[in-house]
């Protein structure tokens, strides 16, 4: 189906008391009828929202697109702190000292939302949910408490509890070991050399041309900073981003999840690139493991990928994974 053929919509939807989350809805244009099988809410990871995680306004570079180019009803939300969605009081003074904003089961409220709108609007009663990243942890967890809304869950990157005293350490209280330390802050600024590290240093010394094209994390970055005008006037351009994620993963290096697997029923899909640096074998073998009482599980590692190989040559493998595993 050409892109032409598919209709975007934003909506702007109530998730508590003065809070607005931002949900854009892509779909093939003239489809009236709506099935669960065929309907998807993706949830971002831990630095960008979702219309960057999956809609990169790059030719071929939209994993939104290429669902809805092949009959998928495909939803992404921004939860709060991202993107065009309201931003928590504590991310507007200053970060130290103040606790992490956005951990992820306060992101459950916006997911909450996110599919009793979805739901209501295509009156179906299940839909898939797709994580990427710090997103594996949010949709795996709604999916633990809300097993009747959920009819497969597909994890990109996937991250569970795996006792880690090196990555704690970086984290935690020198006064206080086994704690948070609250010098973190509520929030943090990215940049783009931070960004290009952790991808940059995923990928084999020389091969950067072989695995992505520049053009695309030059715009990757730009959108990033299209949601933050105040930071593209900070020297260097910087992004501000929610420390929740950041505390999430505190925990589930200190061996503490959000969510139990085994209360997940519905069949899972887990997919890793074979060089991403943060999401590990490790993770996907504990989160494989623990999913004891679903339904089907299967746990596929990309070749040649990193953390982010939605924007890698390789990107059509891992979307026609995706795919097939909602179709079936």
């Amino acid at each position: 189906m050409p892109l032409r053929a598919i209709a975007q919509e934003d909506h702007f939807i109530q998730s508590g008391p003065g809070v607005r989350v931002h949900l854009r809805e892509k779909y093939p244009r003239g489809k009236r009828r709506a099935e669960a099988a065929a309907t998807v809410l993706c949830l971002h990871g831990q630095s960008m929202p979702a219309t960057i995680a999956y809609d990169l306004p790059v030719p071929g570079y939209s994993w939104m697109d290429w669902m809805a180019a092949r009959g998928m009803h495909v939803f992404a939300l921004s939860v709060r702190g991202y993107g065009l969605s309201t931003r928590p009081p504590e991310m507007n003074a200053p970060a130290e000292n103040v606790p992490p904003a956005v951990r992820g089961l306060i992101a459950q409220r916006d997911i909450e939302a996110a599919v009793r709108f979805i739901r209501k609007r295509l009156e179906v009663k299940q839909l898939n949910l797709l994580g990427w990243s710090w997103g594996t942890t949010t949709s795996a967890t709604y999916t633990a408490n809300h097993p009747s809304a959920v009819r497969r869950l597909a994890v990109y990157a996937p991250f569970y509890a795996c006792p880690d005293p090196q990555a704690s350490a970086r984290a935690e209280d020198p006064k206080r070991p086994g704690r948070w330390n609250p010098r973190n802050g509520a929030w943090r600024y990215v940049t783009e050399a931070g960004q290009r590290e952790r991808w940059d240093g995923s990928i084999p010394k020389g091969e950067h041309a072989k695995w992505r094209e520049e053009r695309v994390v030059r715009r990757w970055w730009r959108e990033q900073l299209r949601y933050d005008p105040a930071g593209r006037k900070r020297r260097p351009p910087s992004v501000q981003v929610p420390n929740g994620a950041m505390a999430d993963a505190y925990d589930r290096a200190k061996g503490k999840a959000t969510y139990d697997a085994a209360d997940i029923t519905c069949p899972v899909l887990l997919i890793r690139g074979d060089h991403d640096r943060s999401s590990r074998d490790e993770h996907g073998a504990a989160l494989f493991g623990a999913l004891e009482n679903s339904r089907q599980k299967r746990y596929v590692i990309l070749g040649d990928a990193t953390h982010f190989a939605q924007y890698e040559w390789c990107r059509e493998q891992l979307f026609r994974e995706v795919q097939i595993f909602f179709e079936g």
